[in-house]
């Protein structure tokens, strides 16, 4: 945790803001701060700023805030959809979509049998706090919108995007590290990760119908999260 993640509404008139969780015990065991030490906070979708310790005990901390900052991060204008993936990958996806800030997630099941994966937590309860690990790791401030499309259907939702749709697959005709169009200036962009066996061959036909242009990322089968992490690592250099 680099940075102390607060919400708006955690904050008093006075622009204080006093911590008894274990935001709490990281500032005072982890990053051993004393009174008039200073401290990295991030605000949701506010900015960064520097805070300085001005009490601390056993059992809070109250940080007052003293400077801001300019943005540690641009946000990464991009759109991601997931076929359902595992809880564990879950939450690795969310970790990395709160790092990079990028604007919205959305999770629907193109497979029947990953269907029973909405039961788990990561689905229902606990997958904030994932996408705060992140911010907590950069300082990036913007919270993405995060969708479930449990009883949605996903082949509707991507015709009905507006805007531009790149669906990822091994066997991509355009290799996404030497794709020509400037991505920075499209609008709208969603990038389509399938499921880790790979698209059927319905889906297949399906997207060349809407002319949806098929991006690789190499000729290799890679893990989800792997996937993700590369095209943000790809979108963030450039």
């Amino acid at each position: 945790m680099n940075w102390i993640l607060i919400q708006k509404e955690e904050l008093h008139l006075d622009e204080s803001v006093t911590l008894k969780d274990e935001r709490h015990i990281h500032i005072r065991t982890i990053l051993k701060k004393r009174p008039d030490d200073e401290v990295q906070v991030v605000i949701q979708n506010e900015g960064n700023y520097i805070f300085r310790v001005i009490q601390i005990t056993d059992m809070e901390s109250i940080l007052v805030k003293k400077e801001t900052l300019s943005l540690t991060l641009n946000p990464l204008p991009i759109h991601c959809f997931f076929s359902l993936p595992r809880p564990q990958t879950a939450k690795k996806i969310l970790h990395l979509a709160g790092a990079y800030g990028i604007h919205s997630l959305s999770f629907f099941a193109t497979e029947a049998k990953n269907k029973e994966y909405w039961t788990s937590p990561i689905y229902t309860k606990d997958w904030n706090q994932w996408i705060h690990t992140g911010m907590s790791q950069t300082g990036n401030v913007l919270f993405p919108t995060v969708q479930f499309g449990q009883k949605k259907n996903w082949k509707e939702f991507l015709s009905n995007w507006d805007g531009n749709v790149f669906v990822l697959d091994r066997l991509g005709e355009f290799d996404l590290k030497t794709f020509k169009e400037p991505l920075d200036q499209m609008q709208n962009i969603l990038f389509v990760f399938g499921p880790e066996s790979g698209w059927n061959e319905n889906d297949m036909k399906y997207f060349n119908q809407l002319r949806y242009k098929i991006i690789t990322l190499g000729n290799i089968n890679l893990r989800t999260e792997f996937a993700f992490s590369s095209l943000l690592y790809l979108m963030f250099r450039n």
